[in-house]
């Protein structure tokens, strides 16, 4: 018998469909702004300046992928906007972790995407930046 607390969270993950591809860079940088070693903003990025880590996880293709991806949509609609967190490659803002919102972006089509940015953006099409903020909180985790 296998014992529960000896489970591993990436054992519990190894078969679920809704994890997407490992990036180690954005691993990296979020454990840095975790720890307080990587400051972290908000800024309205333009849509198109964000770029999806893997271009093949498509997750409106998973058995209730779209589902999640229009309550996105419907909460967006009423005013509450998810932020995606990203971070700076050259001229673009890499999107690891929050495809979901991604996509409602996509089929939203707004002209700018509410973010969490892995460090200062640098790229002067990044607007209204706010911060450093509190990393622990913009995660959601107790301050």
């Amino acid at each position: 018998m296998v014992d529960p607390i000896s489970i591993t969270n990436e054992a519990l993950n190894v078969d679920n469909q809704f994890k997407p591809p490992h990036d180690e860079v954005f691993d990296t940088l979020f454990g840095l702004a975790m720890q307080g070693d990587l400051l972290v903003y908000f800024a309205a990025v333009p849509l198109q300046l964000i770029k999806p880590f893997s271009e093949e996880f498509k997750i409106a293709l998973i058995p209730k992928g779209q589902q999640i991806i229009d309550s996105i949509i419907d909460n967006a609609a009423r005013g509450k906007f998810a932020r995606i967190w990203v971070y700076e490659r050259g001229d673009s803002f890499i999107m690891s972790d929050d495809y979901a919102t991604y996509e409602a972006c996509l089929q939203g089509q707004p002209d700018y995407v509410p973010c969490w940015t892995l460090g200062k953006p640098r790229n002067p099409l990044a607007e209204q930046v706010q911060g450093p903020v509190d990393a622990r909180q913009a995660a959601g985790f107790s301050a």
